[in-house]
């Protein structure tokens, strides 16, 4: 079982994915309109952003460095969102730290890359959970294509809430199979640097045998996170953790939705 393609698609928004609909440990399953995932917003349209506050969305986290906002702001110098949606930048990685570079450098398009990642910046990750969990309501979490940083965080988020690990993998293979095709910034380990990469042309068999690698992958680690551990480690503390774990959960009533640190809303 995994979320269907999300009815909500806002006019312009790239790999737009509410997380809701996902089977829990439990037998229930996620609540929707609650966070979503995608690419960057910039492309979303006056028209999109209506659809998202009608949606319930109050808060973006984008997960990405300063460069790739200045380039993205440069490319699209007329995109804007609503002044009542509260952005948090708030990026995962430190692109210039050699560190960094050499463990997660040749697998940033890869969930290979998510172990090392979350090991050498847990200061970084305990601010993007904070961030979420500090959100007065619905959340939009985002990279630039909204596949490895977004789903890193959402798998994380997804494993603290009691999703199955397999729903997990399918959400990121919908996630990978989306942007495939999309270019962006890419750091070239054989010239050590950032550059601008056009996209892949995979056939559909080599996009099915980089799906299989990556799932392997995500569920290994999945297997050997324990979320909540990781997140106290990082110095988030206990209230932020529940109100995470709650977050998409199914709840009912003002009083369950204020425990779980969100407001009652859409979706709830």
């Amino acid at each position: 079982m995994s979320n269907p393609a999300n009815p909500q698609a806002w006019d312009g928004a790239v790999n737009l994915r509410d997380l809701g609909g996902l089977p829990l440990d439990d037998g229930e399953a996620t609540a929707r309109g609650r966070i979503w995932r995608s690419g960057a917003p910039e492309p979303i349209t006056p028209t999109g952003w209506a659809e998202a506050l009608d949606a319930g969305l109050c808060a973006v986290v984008d997960l990405r460095n300063a460069g790739e906002i200045a380039q993205a702001r440069d490319l699209m110098p007329d995109a804007a969102r609503p002044g009542e949606i509260a952005t948090r930048n708030s990026p995962t990685e430190d692109p210039g730290d050699p560190h960094f570079l050499q463990a997660c450098g040749p697998w940033l398009d890869h969930p290979r890359s998510y172990a090392p990642n979350i090991a050498m910046y847990p200061h970084l990750f305990a601010a993007v959970f904070r961030a979420i969990a500090d959100a007065p309501g619905p959340v939009l979490v985002h990279c630039s294509a909204g596949r490895d940083r977004t789903g890193m965080i959402t798998a994380m988020l997804l494993a603290l809430t009691g999703v199955e690990h397999g729903a997990i993998a399918e959400d990121y293979e919908q996630a990978f199979r989306g942007t495939t095709h999309r270019g962006g910034i890419a750091y070239d380990v054989e010239r050590g640097a950032w550059v601008q990469h056009p996209g892949e042309t995979w056939t559909a068999q080599q996009l099915d045998v980089r799906v299989r690698e990556r799932r392997a992958a995500l569920l290994e680690w999945l297997a050997d996170l324990d979320p909540a551990a990781y997140l106290r480690y990082a110095g988030l503390d206990e209230q932020r953790i529940r109100s995470l774990r709650g977050r998409l959960r199914q709840r009912t009533g003002q009083q369950s939705s204020e425990q779980a640190g969100i407001p009652a809303g859409p979706g709830s």
